[in-house]
C-alpha cells in the first residue's frame, strides 16, 4: 500500500511542503498553512504565552523584534556557538539574536509572556518550526505524515552535523526524514514529471541533454551543472554557492534607496539605525519587490516610519531594476563561471532552470536569457511562461515526487532505494557515426553514465554504407554574418540622413563535433526497403558492441565487438 510521505523544501526565509495525492492522476499539490500561505516564511515569535508562526511572526517583527526568531537554518551547521563566523550572527542582530545558551549550545533566549523567558537551542527551534508545518500538512490532508523527503543545500547533506541536527529536528516534529535532496536537484526532478509541467524540453522529449539549474534563495545563490543522461539519470557536473548573495540583497538595496528618499524629503538622517523603522523599511522592500516583479509600478505608504512621520512614494520597474543591477550582474556571473568551470561553453547548455523566490525577477531573467542563444538554449522560468510551478515551490514539488516514487519497505531496504548518489563511471568523450553529409552525429554524449544503451533507427538508410564511429570532441567556431544593404528611401522632414550601412558584421557562434580516435568501422550490406537500426551498447567497462538490424525482419546485418 502506498505509505504518504511529505515533500519538505526548508529555506532561511521561508519552507514549502508539497504532497502527491492518492488519486488516479497522482495529482501534486503544494500545500496552504492555517492562513493560506503556501510560501511559509521560517519564522517564529512568542508573545503573551502565544507561539506565532510563517507570516503572523514576520508581523511581530515591528513592535516584538526581540522574542521573534528568523533567519535561524543556516545556523544548523554548527554544533558550538564558538564556531559560528561573526557574519553569519548578524542576520539575527535585528531580531531574537543568537547566543551560547550554555555549554557553547547555539540557540535563542525569549520570552513566552511577561517576565518568563526560556533557552532553546537552534535543533529545538527549527523542531518547533517542523512541528508547524506538520500541523499545516496534517490539518489540510487528515493524514498523519510521519515520512519526509527534505529538500536542502548540497552542503547539509554532506555534512555530518547538519544532517544530524536536521534528524533530530525531526524528531521533535514527529516526522523520519527517509532521504536529503540537494535543492537544485529537487528543482530539477520537479520539471521530469509531465503531469505538472509545461511543455518544455526537460519534460517532454527524453533526450540527452546538459541542464543549468540556478536556485536564488533569500541568502544563498547556488548554481548546478547537470548531465541529465538514459532518461533522466542526473550527473551533478558541478555546484557552485554563494552563501552572501541572494533576495536579501535586493531588499537591502531597496531599503536604502528608500531611506535616502525619506531622509531627502525630511532633513533627517538615522533611519536604518532604527530597528523598528528597519523592519518597517525591510516589509515595504519585499512587498514593492514582489510586485515590481509583475507590474511596472508600485505605490509605496509606511506609517510613522520615523520621528513620527509618514513616507509615500512611488518606484516604476525601471529606478527599480537600477537599483539592483550589480546584485543581478552578480547572479548572472556565478552562472556563467559555473558553465566555465565545468568545462563547458553556454552552447552546450540544452536548458537552464530558475528556482528559488528571487529568480522571480524579471531583470535576473533577461540577464540570464543575454547569455545563451535562443535558439539553442530553454530559459525554464514562471516570468519566461515555459513553467507553471512558483520558483519558491519547485524543491518541495520535486521532493514530493520523489517521495511518491518510494513505498512502504522494510527499512534496510528502504535504506538502500533512498541512496542520495551512487558512483559509477561515465564517458569521458562524445562518441558518434558519421552521417550522410560525412558529420560527427552524436550518439552518446559525454559525462553519460555507463554501462548505456541506445537505439538509432534509419529509415532512410536502404544502400548499402559503411558504419564509422569515433570518439569525438565539440569545438566552438565563429563565423561573421553580413549586413545586408539596405533598400533607399526616402526621408520625412525630420528625419536625419545618417546610416548606418557601415555596422559592424555580427559575430555568429556555433557548435561542431571534431572526429577523434576511430573507435569502429564495419560495411553494412542487404539493407530492406525500410532501412535498418543500430544498437550501441557500451560496458560499465568501457567495452563497446554495435549491432545492426533490418528494421522489419531484425534479421543482423553487421556486428561489431
Amino acid at each position: 500500500m502506498f505509505t504518504p510521505i511529505l515533500g519538505v523544501s526548508f529555506g532561511n526565509i521561508t519552507s514549502t511542503i508539497a504532497i502527491v495525492k492518492q488519486d488516479k492522476k497522482s495529482t501534486l499539490e503544494v500545500i496552504a498553512n492555517q492562513d493560506g500561505e503556501r510560501s511559509i516564511n521560517s519564522a517564529l515569535s512568542y508573545k503573551q504565552g502565544n507561539e506565532y508562526h510563517g507570516g503572523q511572526a514576520i508581523q511581530q517583527l515591528v513592535r516584538n523584534s526581540k522574542n521573534t526568531i528568523v533567519n535561524f537554518r543556516d545556523f544548523l551547521q554548527y554544533d558550538k556557538y564558538s564556531s559560528i563566523p561573526k557574519d553569519l550572527l548578524k542576520r539575527c542582530e535585528d531580531s531574537c539574536p543568537l547566543i551560547d545558551i550554555g555549554n557553547d549550545v547555539p540557540g535563542f533566549q525569549y520570552e513566552i509572556e511577561a517576565g518568563v523567558s526560556v533557552k532553546k537551542s537552534v535543533v529545538e527551534v527549527t523542531g518547533n518550526h517542523f512541528k508547524q508545518l506538520k500541523l499545516a500538512a496534517d490539518d489540510y490532508t487528515s493524514t498523519n505524515f510521519e515520512k519526509v523527503i527534505l529538500s536542502v543545500p548540497e552542503s547539509f547533506i554532506n555534512s555530518e552535523v547538519t544532517s544530524k541536527n536536521l534528524k533530530e529536528a525531526a524528531k521533535i516534529a514527529g516526522w523520519n526524514i527517509i532521504q536529503f535532496i540537494g535543492e537544485t536537484a529537487s528543482g530539477l526532478l520537479s520539471l521530469t514529471d509531465s503531469k505538472v509541467s509545461v511543455d518544455h524540453k526537460i519534460a517532454k522529449d527524453g533526450k540527452d541533454k546538459n541542464v543549468v539549474v540556478a536556485d536564488f534563495g533569500g541568502y544563498t545563490s547556488t548554481v548546478t551543472v547537470f548531465a541529465v543522461r538514459n532518461n533522466g539519470i542526473m550527473t551533478n557536473l558541478i555546484t557552485k554557492v554563494d552563501n552572501n548573495l541572494g533576495g536579501e540583497n535586493f531588499d537591502e538595496c531597496l531599503m536604502t534607496s528608500l531611506a535616502k528618499e525619506f531622509e531627502s524629503k525630511h532633513k533627517i538622517s538615522g533611519t536604518l539605525n532604527d530597528i523598528r523603522s528597519k523592519h518597517k523599511l525591510k516589509q515595504a522592500a519585499i512587498v514593492t519587490k514582489k510586485t515590481l516583479s509583475n507590474v511596472t509600478n508600485a505605490v509605496i505608504g509606511i506609517d510613522s516610519l520615523s520621528q513620527g512621520m509618514d513616507f509615500h512614494t512611488s518606484m516604476n520597474r525601471m529606478k527599480y531594476e537600477l537599483t539592483i543591477m550589480q546584485i543581478v550582474n552578480k547572479m548572472s556571473n556565478l552562472v556563467k563561471s559555473t558553465i566555465k568551470e565545468a568545462g563547458l561553453d553556454p552552447l552546450e547548455i540544452d536548458s537552464v532552470v530558475l528556482t528559488g523566490g528571487s529568480s522571480f525577477t524579471p531583470k535576473l531573467n533577461n540577464a540570464i536569457s543575454f547569455i545563451f542563444d535562443e535558439d539553442v538554449t530553454s530559459i525554464i522560468s514562471l516570468v519566461k511562461g515555459t513553467e507553471s510551478q512558483h520558483p519558491d515551490e519547485m524543491n518541495s514539488a520535486g521532493a514530493a515526487l520523489q517521495g511518491a516514487l518510494l513505498f512502504d519497505d522494510e527499512t534496510d531496504e528502504l535504506d538502500q532505494l533512498v541512496q542520495h548518489s551512487i558512483d559509477v563511471p561515465h564517458l569521458d568523450t562524445y562518441i558518434g557515426h558519421l552521417n550522410a553529409a560525412n558529420e560527427i552525429e552524436p550518439i552518446f554524449l559525454k559525462d553519460t553514465p555507463l554501462p548505456a544503451r541506445k537505439i538509432v533507427k534509419l529509415y532512410k538508410q536502404v544502400d548499402d554504407f559503411q558504419l564509422t564511429l569515433y570518439a569525438a570532441n565539440v569545438e566552438i567556431k565563429e563565423r561573421q554574418e553580413e549586413v545586408g544593404e539596405k533598400q533607399p528611401r526616402e526621408l520625412d522632414e525630420d528625419e536625419s540622413d545618417y546610416t548606418d550601412s557601415d555596422d559592424e558584421p555580427e559575430i555568429i557562434r556555433y557548435k561542431v563535433f571534431n572526429k577523434g580516435e576511430l573507435l569502429a568501422s564495419a560495411p553494412v550490406k542487404s539493407i530492406g526497403a525500410k532501412g535498418c537500426e543500430v544498437t550501441y551498447e557500451i560496458s560499465k567497462e568501457g567495452s563497446l558492441k554495435v549491432a545492426v538490424r533490418d528494421i522489419v525482419s531484425k534479421e543482423i546485418l553487421t556486428k561489431i565487438e
